[in-house]
């Protein structure tokens, strides 16, 4: 059944209603091809003859119009027009006059809005607000947006114009349009946007000039490429507590649609398809035929890029072709033929300040000039054929021109436009091979698509036509080009990530080399998408996150052309991650069964979702084409319902988990974290929130342990900061446990004063508790976080009070822990009986308590404690017990015990090759492991063994690689050797005022930390 939208509210009407049934608006009845308003019995436009019957015709808009869903999260552009000047046209006329005026200009104020695709959200007194990506998206929102605000002000002179003569009073105008995200649902009883972006708009306005349209930033960001804009001072406006920057939109940069690339880089990854399209066009110069080509692919994967290189290209070949291009636009009435129109118009110089008089007179003499060497080159043929191509490209004709046969059949009144435009396309190409261009077709509706067909098939002479289209094309006319020898279709696929890379770098050669693949994996080969977040990235020192506002509207308005239903999957399924299982799909989706199943089919059609290989239990798995599009189908739903699925998620993959939940932990704990932080920030009441808040915290401390015992520091240590980022202040005992075990994997990383922080609020909380235990522990763990930043005294003082907590009660774990760090930091400092005593304590203790670890360390500081009292076979017998315990038990422990025996063997026996071996292995585990300070201390003892066997290049490298983990890591405990191996380096070479300093420094280093060999080391060096 066929329906009339209504322009004002989008309600669906039937065919023979006049006004709105929702929201009561007069209905327009318009040619669904150009626009046009025909007589109420017409059955065929009287401006392109096109049919008006039901489903002949329809126009292909840039999505469909039809309602979003319930609720979205959405990026739009706001529009707010103030009028003013009618206060003293009230004091001068009857007010039933004010209103007819005013309501006049309201509703030309609201066409401007619906030509460029806007939504008229409602008339406020003498203001409008207009939406533009809401209900559906379009690519170029934002600049719909300032092209409609600058109608305005354009329609505006008109307006006063004539209100002038009528009335003698005139009106002003202000606008403003903002960019940024809204909540678009129903709200206060109807559908509306609400959020900051519609503030800003509306005090934009107000701060404006009347006259003038004042934009914020995101709308400037979005429309510089096609919107001429002078930059204001930042305004102070209500509401706002930072002065916010603003633009005044002062005109066109051209009049095509405008969504361009700020960069003109180099074609990567095409050479193929340019040989093609080159080849092309020789080969239409040789056999004097036409030839149809079509560049099909998605937004930005390079179409106009290759078109630009083809022209260049091509102006080698001999004849070179004349190219001449037209954009289809996606929005505004009239505008069917407008690609066509730009050619013509650009090919008889006819400008956008030419008069309507001038414009004809240029079309006719150019058309003459055309075809005096046809065979109908008489002045009534000139005539005709220029009438009907201005006729058909809405340029206006005398008022005595000639009957064009409006009484003919509508079809053949068609046939005569085609033929007239054929008579000059031929002509173009009678002075040498033409190649027309004619981009972004998928715009174009059936009329244009049609005419370019018959240009392909009936025009004689050497013509490239070359369309550029998405693959939106292809669905709308799935034969395009189809059964024609002389058409050719080329597909545009991404970029491999390594052209992707290429790409980056070429546009930012000075770009970080950890943020250049970040960029290429995200924009998944599309050139557009490179290109935008690598501009992005230089402009905002480094972020990688953030999607352009470009690419964001480009994504948005692909999902606005999909049906509810598979819009509605995609963003279920954007809650589940870049891949998604089936089962895990239906936990969510609306969809059950075969409904469901048939909309992924559909999406895998459209290109949107692939088939993966499957899941290690058989289930069908799915995932996202393009990261990107999965990023903007999840910014599209509403925080309360991000929190719903996610905790419907977790719900499904634990139940299904069983018994073996730790094998998903991570996961659970992604999908209830982002539960409880969605409906935090969506504002969700204690009862509901509190039982997601349980289960995130829950699975974060489960993955963090998880995470800690498989040496994945990076992300035991995220799972912990969200565990305590969720506990609050509320639970400090909550904050407590998960702090100690954060501090824990801070310090394996090296963030030592981050751990120390920690610590200390724990032993806070457990002060206030008088637990023993628990504080004499983090006693041990804040020294031994001194210990490792230099600090001797403070660390031994927080030994020292530790023990003092718990030396009279029972044996526990904690006190063993506690005398073998004291020992291990008195072995370093020198104080060999304090050692020896702290390590017999340790050794004792963790015999009667069965505590491995402990064993093993303390046989380590034995074994360095008899080495350096000269008793060389107990200390080599305690180092390889303390490496033969470890190896059973802990790979952190078996780090510590292979530096412990390969320091042994280094000093204390001279067998350097046993030595390396040790230091290599505990090197390697290290690494594996993340541990920081591990990897410091083999470092230097690498460097120590490279210094026996004069390999000078090796120790320069060693000590580099030490020094420089060292000082980002902030050990200063552990600097000392590093400047000391380096000012014996400098020494060697000659350089006698760097070797100075180094060791002075390594001397001073040393000296505060206690470490007494290296002290010796930069004395002797000194000497």
């Amino acid at each position: 059944m066929a329906v009339w939208t209504c322009a004002s509210c989008s309600t669906e009407n039937p065919v023979q209603a006049r006004f709105c049934m929702s929201c009561g608006s007069a209905l327009e009845r318009r040619c669904p091809t150009c626009g046009a308003v025909p007589p109420p019995q017409a059955k065929f436009c009287m401006d392109c003859g096109n049919s008006l019957e039901e489903g002949a015709g329809d126009p292909q808009p840039s999505a469909p119009e039809r309602p979003a869903l319930a609720e979205e999260r959405r990026r739009v552009s706001v529009l707010f027009a103030d009028l003013s000047g009618f206060t003293p046209l009230a004091e001068k006329m009857d007010p039933e006059v004010v209103k007819s005026l005013v309501d006049g200009v309201l509703r030309r104020l609201g066409d401007e809005v619906e030509r460029f695709g806007g939504h008229v959200d409602k008339y406020i007194g003498d203001n409008v607000m207009a939406v533009f990506g809401a209900p559906v998206a379009h690519e170029d929102d934002a600049e719909r947006a300032v092209r409609a605000a600058l109608g305005m002000q354009e329609a505006m002179a008109e307006i006063n114009a004539g209100a002038s003569q009528r009335h003698g009073v005139g009106f002003a105008l202000r606008v403003g349009v903002n960019t940024g995200e809204v909540l678009f649902g129903a709200i206060g009883g109807g559908q509306t946007v609400i959020g900051d972006a519609v503030n800003v708009a509306s005090r934009l306005q107000s701060a404006g000039r009347p006259g003038t349209v004042t934009v914020g930033r995101d709308t400037w960001r979005a429309t510089r490429a096609a919107i001429e804009y002078s930059e204001l001072e930042p305004l102070t406006l209500k509401g706002k507590s930072e002065p916010v920057p603003a633009w005044e939109a002062t005109g066109f940069v051209d009049e095509g649609s405008g969504t361009h690339t700020a960069t003109q880089s180099r074609l990567i990854g095409r050479d193929e398809d340019l040989d093609q399209l080159v080849s092309l066009a020789g080969r239409v110069g040789r056999e004097n035929r036409p030839h149809l080509a079509t560049i099909i692919g998605q937004a930005g994967v390079g179409k106009s890029r290759l078109l630009r290189e083809f022209e260049r290209r091509s102006a080698s070949l001999d004849p070179a072709p004349r190219l001449r291009a037209g954009r289809c636009l996606p929005y505004g009435q009239g505008v069917v033929y407008w690609a066509l129109g730009e050619i013509i118009r650009t090919d008889a110089g006819i400008g956008p300040a030419d008069s309507a008089e001038d414009a004809w007179k240029k079309l006719k003499g150019y058309v003459g000039e055309l075809v005096v060497r046809t065979e109908d080159p008489s002045s009534e043929a000139v005539e005709r054929n220029a009438l009907l191509i201005a006729r058909l490209l809405g340029i206006d004709t005398p008022d005595k021109a000639p009957d064009l046969g409006e009484g003919l059949d509508p079809q053949r009144m068609r046939e005569s436009f085609f033929s007239a435009v054929r008579y000059g396309i031929e002509a173009m190409a009678g002075r040498g091979p033409l190649v027309l261009a004619f981009e972004d077709i998928h715009w174009a509706d059936d009329g244009m698509l049609d005419l370019i067909e018959h240009l392909a098939q009936w025009v004689r002479g050497p013509l490239l036509i070359l369309c550029l289209a998405r693959d939106e094309l292809l669905e709308r006319r799935s034969d395009w080009g189809s059964g024609r020898r002389s058409a050719t279709q080329i597909v545009l696929e991404p970029l491999t990530d390594e052209q992707t890379h290429e790409l980056v770098m070429e546009l930012l050669p000075d770009l970080s080399s950890a943020a250049a693949p970040l960029i290429a994996q995200r924009a998944g080969g599309n050139p557009l998408f490179a290109e935008e977040m690598a501009l992005l990235v230089a402009d905002s020192d480094g972020e990688t996150e953030t999607l352009p506002e470009s690419v964001q509207a480009l994504l948005a308005a692909r999902l606005d052309s999909l049906e509810p239903r598979e819009r509605r999957v995609l963003q279920q399924a954007s809650v589940l991650g870049q891949t998604f299982g089936a089962g895990s799909l239906s936990a969510v989706a609306e969809e059950e069964g075969s409904a469901l199943e048939g909309t992924l089919t559909t999406l895998q059609e459209k290109d949107l979702v692939i088939l993966g290989p499957g899941t290690p239990t058989g289930e069908r798995e799915y995932a996202f084409k393009h990261v990107l599009i999965r990023d903007v189908a999840y910014g599209m739903l509403p925080k309360a319902v991000r929190a719903k699925k996610h905790f419907e998620v977790g719900t499904y993959l634990e139940e299904r988990a069983g018994d073996r939940g730790e094998e998903v932990v991570a996961l659970l704990a992604e999908h209830y974290g982002r539960a409880a932080q969605s409906g935090r920030e969506a504002g969700l009441g204690p009862e509901e929130l509190s039982p997601i808040q349980g289960k995130a915290l829950h699975f974060f401390e489960a993955a963090g342990d998880a995470a800690a015992s498989l040496y994945s520091n990076a992300e035991a240590l995220r799972q912990y900061e969200s565990a305590r980022e969720l506990t609050g202040t509320h639970d400090p005992a909550g904050l407590a446990r998960i702090g100690e075990r954060e501090g824990d994997v801070a310090v394996r990383m090296g963030r030592v004063d981050q751990a120390i922080a920690i610590w200390e609020e724990c032993l806070e909380y457990h002060r206030t508790q008088e637990d023993l235990e628990r504080m004499g522990d983090l006693h041990r763990r804040i020294g031994a976080g001194l210990w490792h930043k230099g600090e001797r005294r403070e660390a031994i003082e927080h030994y020292q009070k530790g023990i003092n907590l718990l030396k009279d009660g029972p044996p526990c774990l904690e006190l063993v822990r506690l005398y073998e760090e004291a020992a291990w930091l008195y072995m370093h400092t020198g104080d060999n009986m304090l050692a020896i005593y702290a390590s017999e304590k340790a050794l004792r203790l963790s015999e009667r308590l069965g505590e491995t670890r402990a064993a093993s360390r303390a046989h380590g500081i034995f074994g360095r404690v008899f080495g350096r009292i000269g008793d060389t076979a107990k200390a080599r017998e305690n180092l390889e017990r303390s490496v033969e315990i470890a190896r059973g038990s802990d790979r952190g422990e078996t780090v510590r015990a292979l530096l412990t025996l390969g320091n042994h063997l280094e000093l204390g026996e001279a067998d350097y090759p046993g030595a390396k071996l040790a230091y290599d292995e505990g090197l390697q585990l290290a690494e594996r492991l993340g541990d920081v300070p591990a990897q410091v201390d083999l470092f230097l003892a690498l460097a120590q063994l490279a210094v026996y066997r004069a390999d000078w290049e090796s120790v320069s490298c060693l000590t580099a690689a030490s020094a420089e983990l060292a000082e980002r890591e902030g050990l200063a405990g552990k600097m000392a050797l590093p400047l000391g191996l380096r000012g014996i380096l400098a020494w060697r070479e000659g350089n006698w005022d760097e070797a100075e300093r180094l060791l002075r420094a390594a001397h001073a280093q040393a000296d505060q930390v206690g470490w007494s060999e290296v002290s010796v080391l930069a004395l002797y060096g000194l000497a």
